[in-house]
């Protein structure tokens, strides 16, 4: 070969070279995509039972008895009531005076709050108490004074009828007054009415509920309820609870 045929054979090969280091990979062939690892959904909260405990929330309790109960129990030991009961607010769950609740693991009763309006009438009802501290053993008075105080209609147009756990209601008016036992329930229109006991509790963890329910005398229609609670502070001795 001549020189000028050589020089072209070496650009030719350089060219070739150079042109094979430069290629880029080729891709390869499809994408490979890792598969989705799905999300683990956040566990839903519950209530943690308390060893021992008979509910976690309220709707595991319900009253204990079919007719004015006073206390409440697991929904498991629910009874069947097919049975009449006597139209009076005689216990602590009768006419809207308090509901089953779980209170640390038992099953209790809730009190409503002290003034309960009524949705129909926008009645608010409260109790006037006195003495706040009380005792039959040491006491000028017949019992703890209550009395009905009524705003959003007339105290007049209305019967109220009261209810306590324990002891009894007693009545002490003018002219005479004289002290008349009237029981553990009572009627009146609003006038004072006294609650008293005899006995000593055998419970002074149990407090005492006293309720009254207010309902218009001419058309029976219920117009609010309240409750007052009286803590023991012994087996002789009650005080009203703030």
């Amino acid at each position: 070969m001549n020189f000028r045929v050589s020089t072209i054979l070496i650009i030719c090969i350089a060219s070739v070279l150079l042109a094979g280091c430069t290629t880029q990979p080729a891709a390869p062939y499809g994408t490979v995509t890792s598969p989705a690892i799905p999300e683990t959904p956040a566990p839903v909260s519950s209530p943690v039972p308390v060893p021992g405990a008979e509910c976690t929330r309220a709707e595991d309790c319900v009253p204990a008895g079919c007719c004015h109960p006073t206390q409440c129990i697991p929904a498991s030991q629910a009874q069947v009531c097919d049975m009449m009961c006597t139209a009076v607010c005689a216990g602590p769950l009768d006419c809207g005076a308090g509901t089953c609740g779980c209170t640390d693991g038992k099953c209790s009763i809730i009190p409503a709050g002290k003034g309960v309006p009524s949705p129909a009438g926008g009645t608010n009802i409260t109790i006037s108490s006195s003495p706040k501290r009380y005792s039959p053993i040491l006491s000028s008075a017949p019992g703890i004074g209550l009395e009905p105080v009524v705003s959003g209609s007339s105290r007049a147009n209305a019967t109220f009828t009261w209810s306590t756990t324990y002891g009894q209601f007693l009545s002490w008016n003018s002219p005479d007054f004289t002290v008349n036992e009237l029981g553990r329930t009572a009627q009146n229109h609003g006038e004072k009415i006294y609650w008293s006991f005899t006995d000593p509790t055998t419970s002074t963890a149990t407090p005492v509920t006293i309720t009254v329910t207010a309902t218009d005398t001419a058309s029976g229609r219920a117009l609010g309820s309240a409750t007052v609670t009286l803590d023991w502070e012994s087996a002789m001795w009650v005080r009203v609870r703030e």
